[in-house]
């Protein structure tokens, strides 16, 4: 007798609930949702912000003031020591990964700013190869339709 109490109840409970339902219009539940996800989508956006604002106003360390002017000495030296940079730290770099001295071996093309080798080489390989035009296929020129 008391399950069957407890059922009612519950029954009663839950038809209250779809009776109250009921009584709220579609549109309202929709702005409900909509207004709902505009809250949190605002307040996604005032965290955001607090942080932003949080580290744009923190003061750099004093030692990241002084990188600036060594930047613009390295930038004021001769340009060839500019360009040796990139070769010595490549080598410096191997010789860290092999544990081994290595020898410096510089390779420059003769007659650097001319290129007309490049073309001769080109024109060299499609000479060895003989291009073959198919024969079953017409120039377009030649197509008539039916």
């Amino acid at each position: 007798m008391a399950l069957e109490m407890a059922l009612l109840n519950d029954v009663s409970a839950v038809a209250e609930v779809a009776q109250a339902a009921k009584e709220i219009p579609a549109w309202q539940g929709g702005l409900t949702g909509m207004v709902v996800v505009m809250v949190a989508l605002i307040a996604i956006w005032a965290a955001t912000a607090a942080v932003g604002a949080y580290f744009s106003k923190k003061k750099p360390a004093p030692g990241k003031s002084e990188a600036a002017p060594k930047a613009s000495a390295v930038a004021a030296a001769p340009a060839a020591a500019v360009n040796e940079i990139p070769l010595a730290v490549i080598i410096a770099a191997a010789v860290q990964m092999v544990q081994a001295p290595i020898r410096n071996v510089v390779v420059t093309a003769p007659g650097g700013s001319s290129a007309t080798w490049t073309s001769q080489g080109r024109q060299a390989i499609y000479a060895s190869h003989s291009a073959k035009a198919p024969q079953a296929v017409s120039p377009l020129g030649t197509i008539r339709k039916n």
